[in-house]
């Protein structure tokens, strides 16, 4: 009887959460409504974040979920993915949990069922902070394997008398149809569209390093801003030494990744391994 409150408790207060708050968040929502876990309970996720005002409660996690949101979308709207991203754990936490007690009620195995619920909630609540550790990571090895050939491309630009804000855009616009699949070039793009904006060529360079949050990218802005006025030979010095430095990092990134993805054939040639193995000794074994 008490699980049925509990679970009737859940259910109840997950609907009142959605009514009482759709309209607040009707806007918000419909904006990102493509980045929002299930959209019709959000208005419930949305509405515990701002009345329990998480921000202040949970401050390490949320700024730590934050610091990665600027890298991944841009300072701009890196509150508004960070605000989506709780609330994409507290709907996943709440199904778990109405699902959880839901299993608890129907089985004969209540207190084992309910034990490993709360250690699945767990699980997934570690999940998806590693998760969006991981899609960092990514990004950034993504950037660190694309740079070394841009910075490149700047190098002979450059070389051939270009401005470095011509070499820019001119690399920017060879890989116009790629910019969304690229982290780097999307970078580069806001930044070159900054430069048409008329915004000086230092502040695009600042927050350039800055959305890409990056050693190897902060060590190219600083670079170029320190030679660039110069132009030349001492930019291409520069510029040269830094690629060198950069194809190295390529080299190590790309080693590590290999390594990663033989790492991860080892379980699957084992097990293709066995079932060859019984395959082959199987009539051995049946004729005894």
């Amino acid at each position: 009887m008490t699980l049925k409150i509990i679970i009737l408790s859940i259910v109840i207060v997950t609907l009142l959460g959605v009514l009482r708050n759709k309209r607040v968040y009707a806007a918000f929502i419909e904006q990102y409504k493509d980045e929002i876990t299930l959209p019709a309970l959000a208005p419930f996720a949305f509405g515990i974040i701002d009345r329990l005002n998480l921000y202040k409660r949970m401050p390490k996690l949320i700024n730590a979920i934050h610091q990665k949101m600027i890298i991944l979308r841009g300072s701009k709207l890196s509150g508004d993915y960070t605000k989506i991203y709780l609330a994409k754990m507290i709907t996943l936490i709440n199904l778990m949990l109405f699902f959880t007690f839901v299993l608890v009620e129907v089985s004969d195995e209540g207190n084992s069922n309910l034990i490993y619920g709360f250690l699945l909630m767990i699980v997934v609540s570690v999940f998806l902070v590693k998760d969006l550790e991981k899609k960092v990571k990514q990004r950034k090895d993504s950037i660190i394997i694309e740079l070394p050939e841009f910075v490149n491309k700047i190098i002979l630009l450059v070389n051939a008398g270009e401005t470095v804000q011509g070499a820019m855009k001119k690399s920017v616009d060879q890989k116009k149809n790629q910019i969304y699949d690229s982290p780097l070039y999307f970078e580069l793009n806001e930044a070159v569209n900054k430069m048409s904006a008329n915004t000086s060529f230092q502040e695009v360079m600042k927050d350039l390093n800055y959305r890409c949050g990056i050693q190897e990218v902060s060590i190219f802005t600083t670079t170029v801003m320190m030679n660039y006025r110069k132009g030349g030979a001492l930019l291409v010095q520069s510029l040269n030494e830094l690629s060198v430095s950069l194809w190295d990092k390529r080299k190590t990134v790309t080693r590590i990744k290999g390594e990663e993805a033989s790492s991860k054939l080892v379980f699957p040639i084992i097990f293709i391994f066995a079932a060859v193995l019984l395959i082959v000794i199987y009539p051995a074994i049946a004729v005894f």
